[in-house]
């Protein structure tokens, strides 16, 4: 399909379907974040159970996300978009009429498919925009994506004030149903340029491996750490990621193209994504639960669920002011300048929450982690731009995607394992401390890596010409 296929107002309407169903997607997840501890209550869920509301919607898009992506290329994308969300819907629905943390938990996983949304959306925007227009409507879709992070934080607070939490999932549907209906009309077929399969084993692997991990993780609080299930589920686990990783060599067209990683660049940046995931995710699961636990356990602050998304307001907010100005500060420093201010930023937030004790600290801690949301994923996406070629662009963006969702995956899920360790009804301070050192940590190996990125693009580029 071309531009020229539809006229100029239906051209307009899908591209408002896609932002807004990009909008109220990216909100209904961000909106849970500043509930956390009034979910977890309501299902009775422990305290490494409920991450997997978080855990859960990026691990089935860590898988999602690629076979999305694929079948946008092979399919029919009205039909897959229609498709996604009517999954995401669903899902919707389900954690909204969940009473437990396991029906919950299927309706985030269910969810999950909608993080292939974004992908999928800039591929309808290529078939059914003027090509003037094409850079714009990517610029209107990002930015409702961006905007709704810190929207879902502000507004989640004054709902659960006054209605019960599973509003947070009954208001986005609303605005996915209305999106659903107009795109049913306004979207048109925008059928693939080739045909071709989707790596539905490697798909498989991938995702059950990714199942065995974090539910070891999970239930090592219950069952220890050294026990023979948690030992037995990591390593069943580590069995059907090689595999998957072996199925991705072997084939033509694999899910994921590990070969891809050979490139220093590619991989310093596949690297840096899973750092941030790890690292951003963790502080959504952390800093709810430490804020709101009652000031009589000498360590909570008693927040309310509208403070608390005021704290996380920041990550939001920030990510997106620093963002688009990644450009003119990597021409003033550099790239890899760059990139170590947004790791440094990550490394230094989990220490400052050290500081818990004080508000300010909290506030500043979030902010720094929107910082190194902001300019790190932009400069690392800048730095693929540059070094890979344009045809092999789509392959690397969908891995990079894949290690922030795994990386978000396993740092939620061990923030509340951490917050789990001493055994105790709520979670200690050395339980906190803990789980800030090892996030801390994880931002300083960051920083570390960051300093294998070239000075300048200019450099990225000869550095991927003399591998070839």
């Amino acid at each position: 399909m071309t531009a020229l296929s539809i006229s100029s107002g239906r051209a307009r309407v899908v591209l408002s379907v896609l932002v807004l169903t990009l909008f109220a997607y990216n909100g209904l997840e961000t909106m849970l974040a500043p509930a956390l501890p009034l979910v977890q209550e309501a299902v009775g869920a422990t305290t490494p159970a409920i991450a997997w509301v978080f855990t859960g919607v990026l691990m089935a898009g860590a898988v999602a996300a690629p076979v999305v992506g694929r079948l946008g290329d092979t399919r029919d994308k009205r039909t897959v978009l229609l498709c996604v969300l009517a999954i995401v819907m669903l899902g919707t629905a389900v954690a909204a009429l969940s009473t437990s943390i396991v029906v919950l938990t299927i309706g985030q996983l269910l969810q999950g498919a909608g993080l292939g949304l974004l992908p999928l959306s800039a591929g309808i925007v290529r078939d059914t925009q003027p090509p003037g227009a094409i850079k714009s409507a990517n610029g209107l879709i990002i930015g409702s994506a961006t905007l709704s992070l810190g929207v879902g934080l502000l507004v989640a607070g004054p709902i659960v004030s006054v209605l019960p939490y599973s509003w947070l999932f009954w208001f986005p549907l609303m605005l996915l149903a209305f999106a659903f209906a107009v795109a049913w009309f306004a979207v048109p077929s925008c059928p693939p340029a080739k045909s071709g399969s989707v790596d539905w084993t490697g798909a498989a692997l991938l995702g059950l491996g990714i199942v065995g991990l974090l539910l070891a993780i999970t239930l090592s609080a219950q069952w220890g750490w050294l026990s023979a299930g948690t030992l037995g589920l990591f390593a069943g686990a580590v069995v059907l990621l090689a595999a998957f990783v072996v199925v991705e060599l072997r084939i033509a067209r694999p899910l994921i193209d590990l070969r891809l990683l050979a490139d220093r660049p590619v991989l310093l940046v596949c690297l840096v994504w899973f750092v941030i995931g790890f690292v951003s995710i963790a502080v959504y699961v952390l800093v709810p639960i430490l804020v709101q636990l009652p000031a009589e356990t000498g360590i909570g602050m008693g927040a309310s669920a509208a403070l608390t998304g005021l704290i996380l307001f920041p990550m939001g907010i920030i990510g997106a002011v620093t963002a688009p100005v990644t450009g003119r500060l990597e021409n003033a420093i550099g790239a890899r300048a760059v990139m170590l201010t947004a790791t440094g930023a990550l490394a230094v937030s989990s220490a400052l929450l050290f500081g818990a004790a004080h508000l300010w600290l909290i506030f500043l801690a979030t902010g720094l982690v929107g910082v190194s949301i902001g300019l790190g994923l932009t400069q690392a996406m800048n730095i693929v731009v540059a070094a890979v070629p344009a045809e092999r662009l789509a392959s690397v963006s969908s891995i990079t995607f894949v290690m922030k969702a795994v990386g978000g995956s396993l740092g939620g899920q061990i923030a509340a394992a951490l917050l789990a360790a001493s055994g105790q009804p709520q979670p200690t301070w050395g339980d906190f401390r803990l789980a800030f050192v090892v996030f801390a940590v994880a931002g300083a190996v960051a920083v570390l890596l960051c300093i294998g990125f070239p000075a300048k693009l200019a450099a990225a580029r000869a550095t991927m010409v003399l591998t070839k």
